[in-house]
């Protein structure tokens, strides 16, 4: 969650750092945990 608020890293890029094999695996991943999609979560927490 750090990674997508506090930088401007794609979300590819951050899924790859994070050790996930695809995009669609990280997203599927964070939205089980939090209840919408990376990108959304982003919009909302980016400072």
């Amino acid at each position: 969650m750090s990674m997508l608020r506090d930088s401007d890293e794609a979300v590819v890029s951050i899924a790859a750092a994070l050790g996930y094999s695809s995009q669609t695996a990280f997203a599927a991943a964070f939205r089980k945990l939090t209840g919408e999609t990376p990108s959304d979560w982003r919009r909302r927490h980016a400072r």
